[in-house]
C-alpha cells in the first residue's frame, strides 16, 4: 500500500516538457462574427475557478471547452485573467467548425461584461488543426512558449 502511494505521487511530480502558444483577445478587438452552427452550446459552472462549456447532440458528447479562472502558465508572459483550455470535439463532429465557434461563443460571452478586458487560449504547438480553430475564431498569437514544469513551477523558459 505505501509503494503504491508513491508510484501514484511519482506521477504528479515528475518534471514535464511544455510546448505552447498562447493567443488572446482583448475587449478592444472586434471579434469576428462566425456563422452559426446547428448546436446548441450549453454552459456549467464546475467550480468557482472553472466553467465548462458544451455541446450534446442525441445523448452523445460532441464538444466541451473549459474557461480557468487562471492558469500560472500565464506568470510567463506577465498576465492574468481567464484562459480557455482542454478542448475536445468528438471525431464524427469534426471538420464541421463547431471549435471555432465555441472559443470565439466563450471570448463573446466572456468579453460582454465591460469589467472584463482580455481573455487567452491555450494550445499545444504541435496541434496544428487547433492552432488554425482558435487563429478561425478571431484570438491572435501572443507568445509560444517551451519550458520545463516541475509541480507549479516553470523553469528553462524559452519564449517566441
Amino acid at each position: 500500500m505505501f509503494n503504491a502511494f508513491f508510484l501514484k505521487l511519482r506521477r504528479y511530480v515528475k518534471i514535464k516538457d511544455v510546448d505552447v502558444s498562447i493567443y488572446y483577445l482583448t475587449d478592444k478587438d472586434e471579434i469576428s462574427v462566425l456563422p452559426k452552427i446547428e448546436f446548441e452550446i450549453e454552459k456549467e459552472k464546475i467550480s468557482s475557478s472553472t466553467t465548462r462549456y458544451f455541446i450534446n447532440y442525441d445523448g452523445s458528447f460532441v464538444h466541451h471547452s473549459y474557461l480557468y479562472k487562471k492558469k500560472r502558465i500565464l506568470k510567463v508572459i506577465d498576465k492574468k485573467g481567464p484562459i480557455i483550455g482542454d478542448c475536445v470535439t468528438t471525431v464524427k463532429f469534426r471538420g464541421k467548425s463547431i471549435y471555432p465557434f465555441v472559443l470565439n461563443y466563450i471570448a463573446r460571452d466572456y468579453l460582454s461584461d465591460k469589467k472584463n478586458k482580455e481573455i487567452f487560449v491555450l494550445v499545444a504547438n504541435k496541434n496544428k488543426i487547433s492552432i488554425r480553430g482558435v487563429e478561425k475564431s478571431g484570438f491572435k498569437l501572443h507568445s509560444k512558449i517551451k519550458a520545463k514544469r516541475f509541480l507549479f513551477f516553470y523553469y528553462n523558459i524559452l519564449r517566441e
